[in-house]
């Protein structure tokens, strides 16, 4: 069961590096929204600069293991820019990594409100930010042991997958 644990949270903290991996650079697809290409979960184009670089920050100290510091840049960078849905979803990600499932439901719910008023994101990104923050609850029910809940919540995340 421990290593089962160790093993689960090895591929969240490697997720969220490769989603925190992106935020260097603004998005270099031409419609505006929150994810590339590929899929991933990235910020807006009108992200700023200072954010981008925090997000940075954010990445390299999560990759070490360095959950506090990680956490402690997102917190500037949702100072910054409180109205960032991807922020409020790194955040989210954070607390499940750091065994806080119920604060990162709460952070991945704030994150769908307010992806919901994307503005000039498309549906596409929207619903990807949003099947996202489902994943994430998903695995915080699994966490804390509800697995109807958990089931639940990745069929969400299912369905506004494409």
């Amino acid at each position: 069961m421990k290593i089962t644990k160790l093993f689960f949270i090895r591929i969240l903290l490697i997720a969220f590096a490769v989603s925190l991996s992106a935020c260097q650079a603004p998005p270099k697809d031409k419609a505006p929204g929150w994810t590339s290409a590929s899929g991933e979960v990235r910020p807006g184009p009108k992200t700023g600069k200072a954010v981008l670089a925090l997000l940075g920050k954010a990445r390299q100290a999560s990759t070490k293991g360095s959950l506090s510091t990680a956490e402690s840049y997102l917190e500037r960078a949702l100072r910054i820019e409180p109205q960032n849905p991807t922020l409020w979803l790194y955040m989210a990600k954070l607390r499940l990594y750091a065994a806080k499932p119920k604060e990162a439901i709460n952070l991945a719910k704030k994150a769908m409100a307010l992806s919901s008023r994307g503005g000039k994101a498309s549906r596409s990104s929207q619903r990807s930010l949003q099947a996202d923050c489902w994943r994430v609850i998903a695995h915080a029910h699994q966490k804390m042991g509800d697995s109807l809940k958990a089931q639940k919540a990745q069929a969400k995340a299912n369905s506004l997958s494409y």
